[in-house]
């Protein structure tokens, strides 16, 4: 309730003009630079600014760079923001400093105008470059921000909620830099360049040990990915506006981050990928009793509007469980549903309704069981959605007796004689051979009408042609009426997984009767 007093109070403030900091016109230009070192470490102490003066009402440049080479204590990257609220131009951040700051109180915010910089980055690839600026920021007109990673070193910046539902907001990320925050509630936000936005649960502990959590939030405007930019919703039951994949960008839209509880995000409007982009998610649901539960045990992507695949590439993968094995079995035949949408279009690259795409191992360098999955598209009536059905003996037996299903349209004797047989199509779960047949029959034996064979090599979608035999065709021809055949399908497997396949050859028939 508290939250959404606050958001209000904030939407009324945008709409009658009122600003929610301390702006004093008129007052002469000022800056205020972070020396540190003092014995406290709160922003209103003035001996630890550069020039002796501490910032208070508005300034225009608040600076927090490299440390002087005499600084050597801890209170050179630390601080406390102990000013209720503070109006600030721009703010700049050396992104080699490591710095930490968080707020005294919650309610402390900075109301900043003008844009942040984050960057002169300094060090090594051996570092790890860390940066959290916990206080609240709050947007007073729309801006544009900037971040740059150091090249080769991980560089991450950390900040508290930002806020401003009427102001547009532009990142601009560049040499991978992550960027993580808790709330991203603005006007129309815009993420550029090869740098990761990470939505992300954030609890913090002030000086004075009141906790503060802050919900994972995407302002109702939405996000617009362009270029590189990526954006990771790690949080579970996050929140968002549009999403919307920029033409042409090779964008990541990642929900979860491999680990329990898994990331899920409730988007209000509509989300838009593109043929270069990629969704990745995650399961990480062990094998017991009960269905699986998104946030607890899966990513899942939830959509009040159109979700557009676009032609994006799937990357599904399998996390780590909580409080038990670091990778532990799935379970064969779960289904999992990835996404769920008002209206879903179109479908991943190259996965087709009913294929096998392969979940990433949890960890690349065991020697246990890889998994699988089904993915399915149910695109009528109610919810839309895309699941996925975990690879075992029962779904491969599943495949390869779909493998003997014909069209309603092309079962016709005219139709597979003119194409002298028909072309089946098989989603290979793994590596193997199979091998198919039409038999009729005749007195007291049977004929041969079709065989055809096919060798996979690895999980794939294989079109299998079953090319009539000689015997077969003057069958065929003679034939005036419907024609009941037995189709007859075995795959044999190149790879000794009980999870894959159960037994050494699986084996599948069915009636096709041709009109």
């Amino acid at each position: 309730m508290l939250r959404h007093v606050t958001r209000l109070i904030r939407t009324v403030a945008a709409v009658l003009g009122v600003a929610l900091g301390p702006v004093v016109p008129g007052a002469a230009a000022s800056t205020a630079s972070w020396a540190g070192g003092a014995s406290t470490d709160t922003w209103s102490n003035a001996v630890d600014w550069s020039g002796g003066g501490a910032p208070s009402g508005s300034v225009d440049q608040l600076l927090l760079p490299a440390p002087a080479p005499s600084c050597v204590r801890w209170q050179c990257r630390y601080g406390i923001d102990d000013i209720p609220s503070l109006t600030v131009g721009t703010l700049q951040i050396n992104s080699g400093a490591s710095y930490l700051v968080r707020p005294l109180d919650p309610t402390n915010q900075l109301v900043l105008l003008n844009g942040l910089s984050f960057s002169g980055a300094t060090g090594t690839a051996s570092n790890r470059l860390l940066t959290r600026l916990l206080v609240p920021i709050n947007l007073g007109a729309s801006q544009t921000w900037s971040a740059a990673g150091l090249s080769g070193t991980p560089t991450q910046l950390t900040l508290g909620a930002v806020t401003g539902e009427a102001d547009a907001l532009t990142l601009q990320l560049s040499n991978g830099v992550l960027l993580l925050a808790p709330e991203l509630d603005t006007g129309p936000l815009t993420i550029s360049g090869d740098g990761t936005v990470s939505l992300a649960s954030q609890r913090t502990e002030p000086a004075d040990g009141l906790p503060a959590d802050a919900q994972p939030l995407i302002g109702s405007q939405g996000v617009v990915l362009s270029h590189d930019a990526s954006l990771r919703i790690a949080a579970p039951y996050s929140v968002s506006g549009s999403i919307t994949v920029a033409p042409g960008s090779y964008s990541t839209l990642e929900i979860g981050h491999g680990a329990a509880p898994e990331g899920t995000v409730l988007v209000q409007s509509d989300l838009t990928l593109r043929a270069r982009s990629t969704l990745q998610l995650w399961i990480d649901h062990a094998e017991h009793t009960g269905p699986p539960v998104p946030s607890t045990d899966y990513s899942q992507l939830n959509a009040f509007g159109t979700v557009n695949l676009g032609g994006a590439s799937l990357d599904l993968s399998q996390g780590y469980a909580v409080n038990g094995p670091r990778c532990t079995p799935l379970k064969a035949g779960q289904v999992y549903t990835l996404v769920s949408a008002t209206k879903l279009v179109g479908t991943f690259a190259g996965v087709g309704n009913g294929q096998v795409v392969p979940i990433g191992a949890c960890d690349p360098l065991s020697t246990g069981n890889t998994y699988e999955a089904i993915i399915n598209y149910q695109t009528r009536g109610g919810r839309q959605t895309v699941t996925a059905r975990i690879v075992g003996p029962t779904q491969v037996q599943h495949l390869v007796a779909q493998s003997l299903a014909i069209s309603h349209s092309a079962a016709t004797l005219f139709n597979v004689t003119t194409r002298d047989g028909y072309r089946a199509t098989f989603n290979a779960p793994t590596a193997g051979a199979l091998t198919l047949s039409w038999t009729a029959a005749v007195g007291a034996g049977e004929l041969t009408v079709a065989t055809g064979s096919a060798t996979t090599r690895g999980i794939e979608q294989r079109h299998v042609a079953l090319t009539l035999t000689a015997a077969g065709r003057r069958l065929l021809m003679r034939s005036r009426g419907p024609l009941r055949l037995t189709a007859r399908a075995t795959f044999t497997p190149t790879t000794t997984s009980l999870l894959k396949h159960g037994q050494a050859a699986v084996h599948a028939s069915a009636n096709v009767t041709l009109s």
